[in-house]
């Protein structure tokens, strides 16, 4: 049974976002036990872990903020927004899993897959620290982004199969289009807002990545946007999910609004 406005399907049957099917994922983890899951990588994908000992799964893990919390807030908090979609956390290895559905991965998150495994090391002590990508069956990844993993690029299909053919998980290899229907918003965006929307949900507390082409907020673009007025009606790239800004043309919607504010009052621009 379904729904009558989704056409006689469920949500289940709809969504597209990656983050249900790796929740979807992590209940199976679970259900399987996660140490039956590493041994599985470490059989049939010669991940380099050792598969015996205590694991543990996590979704959605914002590992440096939670991390910070757990030890009083005390030492470096490399990022307050970065997280993993998923986690199989060991005594003596910690595998991260970067997963993707109905896109492929990109090009400026290499540096920060690097990163990652530089800093959870630093801050765990564990020396093992495994890079794991998650896509569809469909999508070629590009030999640049295929070197960042350190461990081997999964399959939804794989893991559908694996679990009994799972519907949700052969819906996330199946969701992948290689032409985003949304690319029109840009390529590190999710969507394009007004100005005046723009400072409305930051008064409303979100804190997401504004982008302008030509130089961000201290572009010549930007700048006329401020001078002029243009700003109000201007359509910004908008992203509300990265850990940091995903190119040198973003800047954080806080700096937005001071930026706006201040041209409004006539102090200038940034």
């Amino acid at each position: 049974m379904g729904f009558n406005y989704l056409a006689g399907k469920r949500w289940s049957q709809v969504t597209r976002d990656e983050r249900f099917f790796c929740q979807r994922l992590y209940e199976l983890i679970n259900v399987e036990t996660p140490e039956a899951f590493v041994a599985f990588l470490y059989d049939t994908h010669d991940l380099d872990v050792s598969a015996g000992g205590e694991w543990e799964a996590g979704f959605e893990v914002c590992f440096y903020r939670d991390l910070w919390q757990h030890r009083r807030r005390q030492g470096k908090l490399f990022s307050l927004k970065r997280t993993f979609d998923l986690c199989l956390f060991g005594e003596k290895a910690i595998v991260i899993i970067e997963a993707k559905a109905a896109q492929g991965f990109e090009d400026n998150q290499t540096a920060s897959f690097v990163r990652d495994i530089v800093e959870v090391a630093s801050l765990t002590q564990v020396e093992n620290v495994q890079l794991v990508g998650l896509c569809s069956s469909k999508y070629d990844v590009e030999p640049n982004l295929a070197s960042a993993f350190t461990g081997p690029i999964l399959r939804w299909r794989d893991l559908a199969s694996r679990y009994g053919d799972d519907d949700i998980l052969l819906r996330a290899d199946d969701v992948y289009e290689d032409r985003q229907p949304f690319s029109g918003a840009g390529r590190h965006s999710d969507v394009k807002l007004s100005g005046l929307a723009l400072l409305d949900v930051f008064r409303g507390g979100a804190e997401w990545w504004v982008g302008r082409g030509g130089g961000g907020i201290r572009g010549d673009k930007f700048k006329d946007d401020l001078r002029t007025g243009q700003w109000r009606e201007q359509q910004y790239e908008v992203n509300t999910r990265a850990g940091q800004p995903p190119s040198s043309n973003y800047f954080s919607l806080g700096e937005f609004a001071e930026a706006v504010e201040e041209a409004d009052s006539g102090l200038g621009g940034p």
